[in-house]
């Protein structure tokens, strides 16, 4: 049975602000078609020095960021990692693999997002470890990243059986938070890095 947010249309407004600076994210892959990824790796990693400045000035409570989370008010927060995931995909794997991977990590995880701000259970990084998301989350989440796959392969040409590894990598980052000690590890870091590999692997084997 679906177990709905209490409050979940305020949830839903908040999560559809955070999620339309996620699609900046967009930029990777548009950056790769356009310039190649030599090119789009440099502005990346010029991004993470910008946004190393800017999380250590506000960790030290001299700016302030209005979508951060709550819970990360005393820890890095998502979109850091989001840019640092970004590098490492583009630098890791092939264009088009990095290409679908930043796809499935902008439009999939903003899916995801959309549906775990109207129900319960979906911050699995908020406890411990061993936890998923609900099955709704977790369908949903597949789904996206699947269709994504499926339309970007007219450009990217991979397979569908090597998009739907990718599919399911980046679902398990999103639906099973990874812990180093008590501290868990944003998934905009680890859903490219997951989808990436997936479908490297996948290519190794079909």
């Amino acid at each position: 049975m679906i177990a709905w947010n209490a409050g979940w249309k305020l949830s839903l407004r908040q999560e559809i602000r955070r999620k339309s600076i996620h699609l900046t994210g967009l930029s990777v892959p548009a950056g790769i078609v356009l310039f190649g990824e030599a090119a789009t790796a440099a502005l990346i990693a010029l991004a993470l020095v910008v946004a190393l400045i800017l999380e250590a000035l506000r960790l030290r409570g001299r700016i302030r960021l209005p979508e951060v989370r709550a819970r990360e008010k005393d820890r890095v927060a998502g979109y850091f990692y989001y840019i640092l995931g970004s590098l490492v995909t583009v630098i890791a794997f092939p264009a088009t693999v990095a290409i679908c991977a930043m796809l499935m990590l902008s439009l999939g995880d903003a899916a995801s997002g959309l549906l775990g701000s109207v129900l319960r259970g979906s911050d699995v990084r908020g406890g411990g470890p061993w936890r998923i998301k609900p099955f709704p989350i977790v369908a949903g989440m597949f789904l996206a990243c699947f269709a994504i796959g499926a339309l970007s392969s007219r450009y990217t040409m991979i397979p569908w059986p090597i998009y739907a590894a990718g599919a399911a990598g980046a679902t398990i980052a999103d639906s099973v938070p990874l812990f180093l000690g008590r501290l868990p590890i944003d998934d905009n870091l680890t859903i490219p890095i997951y989808a990436g590999t997936a479908m490297a692997l996948a290519a190794m084997v079909i």
